[in-house]
């Protein structure tokens, strides 16, 4: 029901966004009635200032509606980051990269064993969790992304594509029993449907759990 609710706020702001456009157009249209190309003109530049702000607003609306609190007095940083990055000593699917200030958790498609798994699982597209860290506000940004893939020969001959489908993906559960270790540590091959909601899920509520704040975000 918490996850149909924020759904439900996502897609109001989004039409608030499209409706807030009416009025302004109208005017132009009622200031230059009569006159085609110029209502023409002002249509295509009202469409493309819409679609150039869409992105900011709809990351805007993302990290306002789906906002969950932290449990609890918050870690340091390095801690949670270390907390985070634990996965990868553990013997699972599931690996954790930096890059730059930003943690990558996604399919361990380097590791052969993995690979090999992964590879014959067919999938298509591989799905990281970027997570972009607020000190100041202890805050965490988690943003969805999937690229295409082709598995080819071995783990390092694997290729990544695209990545730029930067949306919210609409896959977790929040509670004690859905944690890295809770989840990782007891889970089995055989276990894997390899979705996003096994990387997210245990991430996130890992995250709250240490006092840190979630946000969704697209960047």
């Amino acid at each position: 029901m918490d996850q149909v609710k924020r759904f439900l706020a996502a897609f109001g702001l989004i039409l608030l966004y499209m409706v807030a456009w009416v009025p302004p157009l109208l005017i132009w249209i009622t200031l230059w009635r009569g006159n085609d190309a110029a209502i023409a003109i002002g249509l295509l530049g009202a469409l493309v200032v819409m679609i150039i702000g869409f992105i900011p607003y709809l990351n805007f609306a993302s990290k306002k509606v789906f906002y969950f609190a932290g449990e609890g007095h918050p870690v340091p940083e390095e801690k949670l980051r270390a907390i985070i990055k634990d996965v990868n000593r553990l013997d699972v699917p599931v690996w954790v990269r930096e890059r730059g200030r930003e943690l990558i958790v996604t399919w361990r498609y380097v590791d052969a064993k993995w690979w090999e798994i992964l590879a014959h699982a067919g999938l298509k597209r591989v799905y990281e969790l970027h997570i972009k860290f607020d000190d100041r506000k202890k805050e965490a940004t988690l943003i969805d992304v999937e690229k295409s893939v082709s598995w080819r020969a071995g783990p390092t001959e694997v290729r990544l594509y695209g990545g730029f489908f930067r949306g919210i993906i609409f896959a977790y559960e929040i509670g004690k029993q859905w944690g890295i270790k809770e989840n990782f540590q007891l889970g089995k091959v055989y276990d894997y449907k390899f979705t996003p909601q096994e990387i997210k899920t245990p991430v996130m509520n890992s995250i709250l759990r240490n006092g840190w704040a979630v946000r969704f975000g697209i960047w």
